[in-house]
């Protein structure tokens, strides 16, 4: 071949090299869609300790209220073995963490923390004569830890909340909330949605090792 052939052929891919490169179709980086894991087969074996009450407008009998409900809560999913919260009146997360307090039993302990409670807050609107007109909005949050009842070792910790607003809000298939005098349509609403998530975010995060079959 020629000198002057082999520059000749040389240009001539290097036109239909980029152009080519230019009408290649792309490739997908998307990352594929995981489908979330089934739950382990069997239950845990549970016990819900005492809530402490850390929200500024938070009383005494809501956190004993809110730990009922999360234990029926967790009941209801058929994934718990739940010890009877009388029987965990007294097992409160620093009597336990010091030494004073043993629970026979259960395999993992939850512990929580009320840090968020507004039963009434003003949600906007307009304010006339130091009256404010617009929708009001409850909110509760809570600090929840899973906690090994041998071990005494944290595996997991969330945050968790649940918000009405208005008349936005649907009371059928709720659970039942005993929370005192101070309940109301609205803030029970906001409860329920926090219980179904902490629920949820409990699932996802105990170790498979923990369920067994009964």
């Amino acid at each position: 071949m020629s000198k002057l052939t082999f520059a000749a052929l040389t240009l001539t891919l290097a036109l239909i090299m980029p152009a080519a490169a230019q009408t290649a179709p792309a490739t997908s980086t998307a990352a594929p869609v995981v489908a979330a894991p089934a739950l382990p087969e069997g239950q845990v074996n549970i016990a819900v300790g005492t809530f402490k009450c850390k929200a500024a407008k938070c009383y005494t009998d809501l956190g004993e209220g809110i730990a009922d409900a999360l234990t029926t809560a967790l009941l209801n999913t058929g994934k718990f073995a739940v010890y009877e919260r009388e029987n965990t009146g007294q097992l409160t997360e620093e009597a336990f963490f010091n030494g004073g307090a043993e629970f026979q039993g259960a395999e993992l302990l939850i512990f929580g923390s009320i840090t968020q409670y507004e039963p009434e807050a003003s949600g906007g609107g307009i304010s006339f004569l130091g009256i404010s007109v617009g929708q009001k909005s409850s909110t509760i949050g809570i600090d929840l830890r899973i906690v090994d009842a041998k071990t005494r070792r944290v595996i997991g910790a969330t945050q968790v909340q649940g918000k009405a607003e208005g008349n936005s809000f649907n009371m059928s298939g709720l659970l039942p909330v005993d929370i005192g005098t101070k309940s109301s349509p609205q803030i029970e609403a906001a409860i329920s949605q926090m219980l179904n998530n902490a629920v949820q975010q409990l699932m996802l995060k105990i170790p498979a090792g923990y369920y067994k079959l009964q």
